[in-house]
């Protein structure tokens, strides 16, 4: 009488010799492991002694893992295809933003804006912005020059019905007219600004974000980033605002 064989265990010389056609080299995806699990099963039950046959319950075990693994690797093959996708698509709207300008967080490239004078005399300034958490009753902006002497402060209050649109939650941004207190035009170099924020008397957590201008897409390592000259390079999820 014959030997019973079971899948979970080792095959006998006459079994062995069975299935060296059906054994070439490793398997190489799903598909050959099926194959060769299949032709596995089926010598097996060729070579399985009568008496004692497989139980249905062992066989539908074996059968449902090799379709598990099948199945893992087509829904790995998906998500590969999926992720191809969406990096195609973020360097697409990279590509759309050079030339832009952006907002991002001040925390990472200094809470500065750059102010220059032409020869004219007239004064340009980039963006200040900044981001709320939460609504605020008064935002506080001091403008100070590279010695850190305070040259401009601005409020937005809530007492202001023009200055609602600057106290909600969410991202802000204005442009700074170059003047000092009194109205004089300041000369052109760096200035800092910080930025405070309250709602009844407590102080709000605020993220200060600073003007840059998108020059360029690179690819790096981790994949592409937007150029910002000499703010640095940035990510899509950096990017706060588009102006």
């Amino acid at each position: 009488m014959g030997m019973t064989t079971s899948i979970d265990k080792p095959l006998d010389n006459s079994t062995v010799s069975e299935l060296t056609q059906f054994s070439n080299g490793k398997p190489q995806n799903s598909g050959d492991i099926k194959d060769s699990f299949l032709n596995i099963l089926v010598a097996q039950l060729k070579n399985q002694d009568p008496t004692n046959p497989m139980s249905n319950s062992e066989l539908t075990s074996q059968v449902a893992q090799i379709s598990t693994v099948e199945g893992i690797e087509k829904l790995n093959k998906t998500l590969g295809s999926i992720v191809g996708q969406m990096d195609n698509h973020q360097t697409l709207q990279k590509v759309a933003l050079i030339g832009r300008g952006i907002m991002v967080s001040g925390n990472d490239y200094g809470n500065e804006t750059l102010v220059s004078a032409n020869e004219a005399g007239n004064i340009s300034t980039t963006a200040l912005g900044y981001e709320l958490d939460r609504p605020a009753d008064n935002v506080k902006i001091t403008i100070k020059n590279k010695s850190g002497v305070v040259v401009r402060e601005m409020e937005f209050n809530k007492s202001d019905f023009r200055s609602a649109e600057f106290l909600s939650a969410g991202v802000h941004s204005f442009e700074w007219d170059g003047q000092d207190t009194d109205g004089n035009a300041v000369e052109g170099g760096a200035y800092h600004f910080t930025i405070s924020a309250n709602q009844e008397d407590q102080m709000l957590t605020i993220h200060p974000l600073r003007y840059a201008k998108v020059s360029g897409v690179v690819r790096q390592e981790k994949g592409t980033k937007l150029d910002l000259g000499l703010v640095g390079t940035a990510n899509m999820d950096e990017v706060r605002q588009i102006l």
